[in-house]
């Protein structure tokens, strides 16, 4: 419950105060990354996906200064998940990344991206405009100096994903309830 609390200040206080964090001291890439990290904990993959206590694998693709920014939470815990993250490229069997940070440089390739994972208990994380309502699980907007996320049921369902409803309530917008 205490940790839940945490979650629900952290995500209430970037979420008011957006860009405004730029100037307080963190980049827009660190606040993209404490969303990354927060969304991980309130996340439930399906049974023998990843057990309590395993390595998760963060995978980045397209977003090389995110990827950097996200480095420097290797090795730490994240709920129950000791955090790797992994910089995915064309060799990289996405499907064997838990969580997959999909980057800018990627939007032509977002639609196969996304369909090459299947039913793969993948949860899909962009800030490519329009992510959620084009078939991937949790997109970050910036909006009115403001970071704000918005959620698709339907495909983090097809993952075998369960979130936290408390991350749900905080959603701007849930597709494919």
């Amino acid at each position: 419950m205490k940790s839940a609390f945490r979650f629900l200040l952290g995500l209430f206080l970037l979420a008011g105060m957006g860009t405004q964090v730029c100037l307080a001291g963190l980049s827009e890439l660190q606040v993209k990354s404490a969303y990354v990290f927060n969304f991980i904990k309130f996340v439930e993959w399906p049974a023998g996906a990843i057990k309590t206590g395993d390595i998760l694998r963060l995978c980045v693709i397209g977003n090389d200064g995110l990827q950097s920014s996200l480095s420097a939470l290797s090795g730490r815990k994240a709920g129950a998940y000791e955090l790797q993250v992994v910089h995915a490229d064309n060799r990289t069997t996405l499907s064997a990344c838990h969580v997959l940070y999909i980057g800018e440089r990627e939007q032509r390739r977002l639609v196969p991206i996304i369909k090459s994972l299947g039913n793969a208990p993948v949860l899909t994380i962009s800030d490519i405009q329009g992510f959620a309502e084009r078939g991937g699980g949790i997109g970050l907007l910036a909006r009115n100096d403001r970071m704000l996320f918005e959620v698709n049921l339907a495909s983090t369902r097809k993952a075998g994903l369960r979130l936290s409803s408390q991350m749900l309530n905080l959603a701007a917008n849930i597709f494919g309830k």
